[in-house]
């Protein structure tokens, strides 16, 4: 099994972005979920096609510190994204659907719904 640094994490929720912060719907629990500032960052990057590993890189860039203090803070924060429903984590790179790549601000309603129906998300 690889370790989650080598694994592609995936959002599972549909996301607003605010000034500082990220809202974003869990669609199991029916709640909005106001993320902190590193749980934001962590969320935008993960996209499904880009491992923890190099995420953490970025953070630690981001953030000017340590790559090891990053390897080590963000699989801690994605094991959280994960335990709320909100993230999930692949062994390969996948590309998420329409509804999951951009802010719902920036998303036409037409495709959202067609992605959400293909998705599971709505019955058709």
């Amino acid at each position: 099994m690889a370790s989650s640094l080598d694994q592609y994490p995936q959002r599972d929720g549909m996301y607003t972005l605010l000034s500082d912060s990220v809202a974003v719907h869990n669609r199991y629990q029916n709640r909005l979920i106001m993320l902190d500032a590193l749980s934001s960052e962590v969320w935008l990057r993960a996209d499904g096609r880009t491992t923890l590993r190099v995420i953490a890189g970025d953070l630690a860039g981001w953030l000017h510190q340590s790559t090891d203090s990053m390897l080590v803070a963000a699989p801690m924060v994605l094991m959280v994204l994960c335990s709320e429903g909100l993230m999930f984590q692949l062994d390969h790179p996948v590309d998420p659907p329409y509804h999951l790549c951009f802010p719902q601000e920036d998303q036409d309603a037409e495709q959202t719904h067609r992605s959400l129906i293909a998705s599971g998300w709505l019955k058709p």
